[in-house]
């Protein structure tokens, strides 16, 4: 019986049979879930300057980009 030759009650392809044999690395990735971390102070500051300065534009190419706000 070889690598390639299905067993009974196996019902994958032969792909999945060669990745999950010889290659295990390509398995489901690692998600951590633990707690959120909450943005620091810093970045709140940052983020709150740049939104104030800051507005976002997209082109006639449907690209988007930033540009400074015009002053009042």
């Amino acid at each position: 019986m070889g690598l390639f030759s299905r067993r009974p009650g196996d019902d994958r392809t032969w792909g999945m049979r060669l990745t999950e044999t010889f290659l295990p690395i390509f398995g489901p990735a690692s998600i951590r879930r633990g707690p959120a971390v909450p943005p620091r102070p810093e970045d709140q500051a940052r983020d709150a300057e740049l939104r104030r300065t800051l507005q976002r534009v997209t082109g006639p190419d449907g690209n988007t980009y930033l540009v400074e706000r015009p002053e009042d």
